[in-house]
């Protein structure tokens, strides 16, 4: 009992000695009496967003410098730029949305480069800010602006066009009919933003541009690339910036990759007056008509939504050599090429598209060099082909498709053959219409892949990616017929279509056991290769069960296409999406591409995007061999 009565004393002695010493500090040293505490409120966790009812006009730039400022609001088109630098990790960036009194409504950092390196800070102003000249926003803005020499405004010269797009992002409506309320938006935002250029001519020290969204579009590649390399310079982004980088994604900023943001669409979908469909054959404005069974506006809120969910492909040089599977049944042990080719090595890299995005590129082959990259090379940066109809034959086994009508100048035809197939077409007495192909000769093992078909099947899926300045990309097998492709072009509604399947009935579902019956005939049910399809068949089969695929295309009355022809216009964001997804399917599944020609559209809600080709179109034979 004594020990425990001098242990208490002990303890208060302590107790009593601490309260002096904070006393002492608080009286002499003020300032110092709280800074722990201070400390500890003001360095919240910048990946944290900030709660709406907390007005902190600070962010977290003291923890790290800020070499530039951009200003913007939402809508203003900077952060389809801002995604494909966050997705290539250019440079640490911080992107903080301010309420109309200029108070953090959230905020997060992207430090991709070491954590020492400056920041470029990002404030997203509201169109409703109180910008008069005594209030707290004024304040806070003006002490940034000293605080940074370095400042750019990111806006676009149409306010109109910032409102509809922040209103079709935000509140994901269709509904544009209050024609009142939208004036009052646009009216608002257009004081706004005359309010903020003028704090920054009364600081006259402060460097400062002004940069208009619609003066980065270009139609012509250099010139875009040429924007792209001067915006990510002026901006003092990234010192990472390769001439790689630029080339392999420039394609995505030229105007026809655009559309989904181009100011004058938006002031077309407020007003109402989308322009009339052309008679003759046009690629110019063309996505108007191009929304299958929806309005194009809902179809204009769609492709904004797929662009922000990832559409850069991943590079080879940010491919992991070495990789391993991880499934409990290697696929790669026998698929080694597959794998590395898309790499998907594992259940969840399948899985990543669907994910969301946080700024990942996308797996969607290509992922390490192959001798499919010498049709890239050709075509990479070909703006004359602006339809593309392409095929590949491997081992003579079907001659060149064909097709009637006129040939326009912006139609070019590749096929894409092993040197046996090559020779033997190049042997023939090829006239009219033939005479037109490309024949890129791949090599005498122009079948990489563990099954021979599947390189015919991936290549199915991969157009956008070997011909990224075309238009429209039309896949034909050899046995396919068309008629007329620029009448097809001119009246279809919608930006994917294929031919009906000759049983009207056939379902994904339906497909499975018709595919192994027919792989069973031409292989036999012995054969090694056989016995592996169906147990990759089987596979993807039990998941689409598991998945609810095959009940919810039943439930949509999905029908089966003949994929032996595939026509999808390039340069729509849901179209590239689709296509890496099928094509991810395929290697990662069963390789036959009519089992899973749906399974990534109605993933990705997007069914309502696809169509048919009018059966007067087109004609299919049988396989025939050329040598």
């Amino acid at each position: 009992m004594r020990w425990v009565n001098s242990s208490r004393r002990l303890y208060i002695c302590v107790l009593i000695l601490i309260i002096y010493i904070i006393l002492i500090a608080h009286v002499n040293y003020p300032r110092l009496s709280f800074y722990f505490l201070e400390q500890n409120f003001i360095n919240i966790p910048c990946s944290q967003p900030i709660d709406d009812h907390l007005c902190k006009t600070h962010s977290c730039s003291h923890q790290t410098s800020v070499k530039s400022i951009i200003w913007t609001h939402d809508g203003t088109g900077l952060m389809k730029y801002i995604q494909w630098i966050l997705t290539r990790k250019l440079g640490n960036i911080r992107i903080t949305h301010l309420d109309e009194n200029c108070c953090i409504r959230k905020e997060k950092s992207f430090p991709f480069n070491l954590t020492d390196q400056p920041f470029v800070q990002i404030y997203i102003v509201s169109l409703s800010a109180h910008l008069s000249k005594q209030s707290a926003c004024t304040t806070t803005i003006h002490r940034r602006i000293k605080d940074v020499v370095n400042h750019i405004y990111f806006k676009r010269k149409s306010v109109t066009a910032t409102v509809v797009f922040q209103h079709l992002d935000m509140q994901k409506s269709i509904s544009i009919s209050d024609l009142s309320y939208f004036q009052a938006k646009i009216d608002k935002a257009t004081e706004v933003i005359k309010s903020f250029q003028k704090l920054f001519d009364i600081n006259p020290s402060t460097k400062w541009k002004i940069i208009n969204s619609e003066e980065l579009i270009h139609k012509n590649l250099d010139d875009c690339e040429k924007s792209l390399i001067d915006f990510i310079v002026l901006s003092n982004i990234s010192n990472a910036l390769s001439k790689e980088i630029v080339q392999y994604d420039s394609h995505r900023f030229i105007e026809d990759a655009l559309w989904w943001d181009r100011s004058d669409v938006a002031e077309h979908v407020l007003n109402n007056s989308i322009p009339s469909r052309s008679s003759q054959f046009t690629y110019l404005n063309d996505f108007y008509y191009l929304h299958g069974n929806r309005s194009f506006t809902r179809y204009l809120i769609d492709n904004r939504q797929c662009y922000n969910d990832g559409i850069f492909a991943q590079m080879q040089s940010e491919t992991f050599p070495n990789r391993l599977s991880t499934d409990n049944i290697d696929r790669c042990l026998v698929n080694e090429f597959d794998c590395a080719f898309s790499d998907l090595y594992s259940f969840k890299d399948r899985e990543q598209l669907y994910s969301q995005s946080n700024y990942k590129s996308i797996k969607c082959g290509f992922a390490i060099p192959s001798i499919f990259d010498i049709v890239r090379k050709r075509y990479g940066r070909n703006h004359t082909c602006e339809t593309i109809v392409f095929t590949s034959i491997i081992n003579c086994y079907d001659p060149l498709p064909s097709a009637d009508g006129g040939i326009l100048s912006s139609f070019c035809y590749v096929a894409l053959v092993d040197t046996k197939t090559w020779k033997a077409l190049k042997n023939s007495q090829s006239q009219g219409f033939k005479s037109q192909w490309d024949l890129i000769d791949l090599g005498n093992n122009a079948s990489l892949f563990n099954f021979p078909a599947k390189t015919i099947e991936t290549l199915k899926t991969v157009g956008q990616r070997m011909f990224p300045l075309a238009k429209w990309i039309i896949w034909l097998d050899g046995k396919a017929h068309l008629m007329n492709i620029v009448d097809i072009l001119r009246n279809t509604p919608a930006s994917i279509f294929s031919a009906r399947h000759s049983e009207l009935d056939r379902t994904s579902a339906i497909e499975v056991n018709y595919t192994i019956e027919r792989i069973r005939d031409r292989e036999g049910s012995s054969s090694i290769g056989f016995k592996r399809f169906v147990m990759d068949i089987k596979r993807q089969e039990a998941e689409y069960k598991r998945d609810g695929f095959y009940s919810r295309s039943d439930a949509m009355n999905i029908r089966m296409y003949d994929i032996a022809m595939f026509f999808y216009r390039n340069n729509h964001p849901c179209n590239f999406r689709y296509l890496c997804g099928w094509h991810n399917e395929i290697n990662y599944f069963a390789y036959r591409g009519q089992l899973s020609v749906y399974y990534a559209a109605v993933r990705l809600n997007i069914t309502h995007h696809f169509d048919i080709i009018p059966r007067k179109y087109y004609h299919t034979y049988a396989h025939n061999k050329v040598c």
